[in-house]
């Protein structure tokens, strides 16, 4: 099957629950989305993955981010179930992209991610704060809110030590470290303590 068919639809979807949804997440809009799933197409294909079940996964993970929850993969799992079923969604796959949506939440643990899906929506969603885009996400989430750059560099590492798939660490090391070298520098030029 060929899984890019349902990117429209399912981008189509994920924009019409943003315009709804009462507390938009600034760093967790379609722009977000569409770069997550960028990093998941790469690692799906790299990890045989089932690219139909992925796609689903990542293009509908954020939904209930948008109503104020940090916590939210449960959630987003059940506003997906409606739209996968109105979007005719293979039946027999809509389990594993609800299974993954649900799990990609940090509070998981990595023990119960078992799908190959939900670890690469997992790392990739995680790697989307690392890179050019990384650096601007943290500057506007934590940074601009008083976060002592000391904090923002130990939770980077805490982020990168959590990525777990071999590939993903390949793919976002560069990234990582251009990121988390930012920050140091900054926190030198401006002499925080």
């Amino acid at each position: 099957m060929n899984y890019s068919k349902w990117y429209n639809p399912l981008l189509r979807e994920a924009k019409r629950e943003l315009a709804k949804a009462p507390k938009i997440s600034p760093i967790h809009k379609i722009d977000h989305i569409l770069r997550v799933w960028r990093t998941s197409e790469k690692l799906g294909k790299r990890l045989g993955a089932d690219m139909e079940v992925l796609i689903g996964a990542v293009m509908l993970h954020d939904l209930a981010r948008h109503y104020g929850l940090e916590i939210h993969g449960a959630e987003s799992a059940k506003m997906a179930q409606p739209i996968l079923s109105r979007l005719k969604f293979p039946d027999a796959k809509v389990d594993s992209v609800l299974d993954a949506i649900s799990k990609h939440d940090y509070t998981t643990s990595s023990k119960d991610r078992e799908s190959v899906e939900s670890k690469i929506l997992y790392d990739a969603d995680k790697l989307d704060a690392f890179g050019y885009i990384g650096v601007l996400r943290h500057i506007q989430f934590y940074y601009s809110k008083g976060m002592p750059i000391d904090d923002i560099l130990k939770m980077m590492k805490k982020r990168w030590k959590g990525v777990y798939l071999s590939e993903s660490k390949k793919l976002g090391k560069g990234e990582f470290d251009f990121t988390y070298n930012f920050f140091v520098k900054l926190k030198e030029e401006i002499k925080e303590d």
